[in-house]
């Protein structure tokens, strides 16, 4: 069937409309004070006494449009369920703000393609104790877009910002003690929606960050042919000392339908545990389906029952 001239108008119109609004939304996205910073963590051990020295870069990435300003400020900080929280000075973990020096410039204007090294100290006193120290190197980056107002002439500034931190988990050596908890393992065994998964929370109790490893294995109900692992490339996170961490891993593409034995494993500090398990997962359109199958088969029997008492009291 061949389209008629206003079909094919409506077309082009649509067609217009949207490269218009990818235009639009793809120059509101290289106006943003996007940057990057990399790297992004640094895990370092220094003994009381000794300085360490390194470094990490502020870039300005190719195909932005503006320049951007940027500040760095350092603050303490702790690792959460989702991610660094910045705080102020706490305790004794935050005495490293009193040992770090910037080596660079805190401020500074990075043109489209440009970087800027950021150097900085770390000078740990002999008297340090040992365990672990942390701090972020928190970079604020900011841009302006000029607009022009409604043909009067004028122009509104509009600051955008945006904030990536650099952290640092420095090991001081010395009285270091490593140790953990292992709260909480489970694998739910009946889904109606979603992705298969294991949950965990684990708790640090040292003086130390640690690293824990999560692994989820997934096989058919009847064979041990993988469906799903990383095991060879676990899950890790890192968690601060005197924290307790709640995490979950999926299997991202978990079918609609199916019975599966699941093995979740966690592992910290020298702690293992693991959860084995038979999971169910039926959408509730089947559930139904199958509840209403069972209710109906038991109307049925009853029905049957009773038809059959009728007819021994009739022949009776």
């Amino acid at each position: 069937m061949k389209k008629s001239k206003i079909q094919y108008f409506i077309s082009g119109a649509v067609a217009t409309i949207l490269v218009t609004l990818i235009s639009v939304l793809n120059v509101k996205m290289a106006n943003a004070a996007s940057f990057v910073v990399s790297p992004l963590n640094n895990y370092v051990i220094i003994n009381p006494g000794d300085s360490y020295e390194s470094s990490f870069k502020v870039l300005n990435p190719f195909g932005s449009e503006n320049d951007i300003k940027y500040e760095v400020k350092m603050e303490h900080f702790y690792e959460g369920d989702d991610g660094a929280v910045l705080l102020e000075e706490v305790g004794d973990t935050g005495q490293i703000l009193k040992w770090v020096t910037l080596k660079s410039e805190d401020t500074g204007t990075l043109a489209p393609n440009e970087s800027a090294e950021i150097r900085y100290v770390i000078n740990v006193p002999k008297d340090a104790a040992g365990g672990g120290q942390y701090v972020a190197f928190a970079v604020e980056a900011k841009n302006y877009d000029e607009t022009d107002d409604s043909g009067e002439g004028t122009s509104t500034t509009l600051e955008q910002r945006m904030v990536i931190a650099y952290r640092v988990f420095v090991e001081v050596t010395g009285e270091v003690t490593r140790s953990g908890e292992i709260l909480n393992v489970d694998v739910p065994g009946f889904l109606l929606s979603g992705n298969i998964f294991g949950s965990s929370i684990i708790k640090n109790t040292g003086n130390v960050h640690g690293i824990a490893s999560y692994k989820l294995q997934v096989f058919p109900l009847f064979s041990d042919e993988e469906l799903y692992t990383n095991e060879e490339n676990p899950t890790t996170r890192t968690i601060m000392p005197d924290r307790s961490m709640y995490h979950d891993l999926a299997w991202e593409k978990t079918p609609s339908i199916g019975i599966f034995n699941v093995v979740y494993t966690v592992e910290f500090e020298g702690v293992t545990a693991q959860v084995k398990k038979m999971v169910i997962k039926c959408p509730i359109w089947l559930l139904f389906i199958i509840i209403f199958a069972i209710v109906a088969a038991i109307i049925y029997f009853v029905s049957r029952a009773r038809a059959r008492r009728a007819e021994r009291r009739s022949a009776e």
